[in-house]
């Protein structure tokens, strides 16, 4: 019995208006539209085809490669965001759904477009969609090397920090304290590696202390050249400064001190200046 979300074996029957008839060995036919076969196929010829679903439920094939199947994980960009999820190009006609089900419940979180995901293809009655990668499912191996720049793709976001994938499927989990900027789902990110265990690794989005303490003083500085004065200084909340320069108290306090040190600023009880 034929599944979406696989390839089967099949022979072509005849031409119509619409596309190819491909038959089964157990006589089952499906449609192949023109635009889904990879090259003009000649009556009786044997073809390895991807099935999917059209809206109506009804088989549609294709002999094009895709990304993902219902067995194989797949890196799939985002093509357009809904209200029940966001669709996915999976290199057939009909774009694939990962649900508002398998996201998180604050859109802002979500996979934006162009972004990329690593999905893997679930059958639901009559319809494939796609579903987030979990732990569980096979992944890469991890092959990095230690303080290694990577470039990978976020696929979970929770109070401890994010997980994300390489392209080479490897994971890495990233701290909240080593993420210095908006994080969402499917969003491509640069990070080092940091350390290295035998089934996952742990990195960093931070630059060394001297890099980013050069852009935290730019932040700084940029702040107090619009308003020409801040009400924080070295003593102010870890709260407020998150909350105005999306920067730790500690770095702040590093850059802070810098800048003080090259009398770039100086301050009172309350507010911080720029020196003329």
């Amino acid at each position: 019995m034929l599944e979406g979300g696989k390839y089967y074996k099949f022979v072509v029957d005849r031409k119509t208006d619409l596309g190819y008839m491909l038959k089964d060995k157990f006589a089952e036919v499906v449609l192949m539209f023109y635009k889904e076969a990879v090259k003009e196929y000649e009556i009786g010829e044997e073809v390895s085809a991807f099935l999917y679903y059209d809206k109506q439920g009804r088989f549609c094939a294709t002999t094009k490669e895709v990304y993902a199947t219902t067995s194989k994980i797949g890196l799939l960009e985002v093509l357009s965001v809904s209200d029940n999820g966001v669709y996915l190009n999976n290199n057939t006609l009909k774009d694939i759904l990962l649900s508002s089900d398998y996201l998180p419940k604050d859109k802002t979180l979500w996979p934006r477009i162009n972004d990329k995901v690593f999905v893997i293809l679930k059958l639901k009655k009559n319809s494939l969609v796609a579903r987030l990668i979990k732990k569980s499912d096979k992944h890469g191996d991890v092959d990095f090397i230690l303080n290694e720049n990577v470039l990978a793709y976020v696929n979970e976001i929770n109070e401890k920090g994010i997980l994300a994938y390489s392209e080479g499927m490897s994971p890495i989990f990233i701290p909240k304290m080593f993420i210095r900027e908006n994080i969402n789902i499917g969003k491509a990110i640069k990070c080092h590696i940091t350390k290295i265990l035998s089934d996952i690794s742990y990195g960093s989005m931070l630059l060394n202390k001297e890099k980013q303490m050069i852009l935290d003083e730019d932040i700084i500085l940029n702040y107090l050249k619009t308003y020409k004065k801040m009400p924080f200084t070295a003593k102010s909340s870890s709260i407020a400064i998150e909350n105005t320069f999306n920067i730790s108290r500690k770095a702040f306090k590093r850059a802070y001190g810098k800048l003080y040190k090259d009398g770039k600023i100086y301050f009172d009880e309350e507010y911080t200046y720029l020196k003329d």
